[in-house]
């Protein structure tokens, strides 16, 4: 696949299975520095662990959408680690 992503970052929340664990995936590979959110730590730690060892870049990051305080503290180590969040649109 191409890097088109390369140097973007990504939260993707329910990315410990399913539809969110594919999106975190197709991003990585893509590029893309991921931050795998969701409720189960575990579930955040396999996803981060399949995306590496596909030579993509990832971290877990447990949160809970429908807690404010938890989503901003979720944020706190992408920001840090890859500056401040923005969005933008993708390509079109």
């Amino acid at each position: 696949m191409s890097r088109q992503l390369e140097g973007r970052s990504a939260l993707v929340t329910g990315a410990g299975r399913g539809i969110g664990q594919g999106i975190a995936a197709v991003l990585a590979s893509r590029g893309a520095s991921v931050a795998v959110s969701d409720l189960n730590e575990a579930a955040c730690a396999e996803t981060v662990s399949h995306i590496r060892s596909g030579g993509g870049k990832a971290i877990a990051v447990a949160a809970d959408v429908t807690s404010q305080a938890s989503m901003d503290a979720a944020a706190a180590p992408p920001v840090s680690e890859r500056g401040p969040w923005s969005v933008r649109p993708g390509p079109r």
